[in-house]
């Protein structure tokens, strides 16, 4: 089936059963919520850090 189809049949629904069907889609989501995958801890840097890289990555010596 495709979204696009549901959503048609979705619309011809009386208001009532709209608000049912949009309020089980929404139970369903909340349930299975999505997990987003834990992003990497980065170490502490310190200005000088940051300059020092800053200078030998993007600064170009002419």
């Amino acid at each position: 089936m495709v979204a696009s189809d549901i959503y048609k049949i979705a619309k011809a629904l009386s208001k009532e059963e709209f608000i049912k069907l949009s309020d089980m889609l929404r139970s369903d989501v909340n349930k299975s919520a999505l997990k987003l995958k834990k992003n990497s801890v980065l170490p502490d840097f310190t200005k000088e850090d940051g300059l020092r890289y800053l200078l030998e990555n993007h600064i170009r010596k002419n």
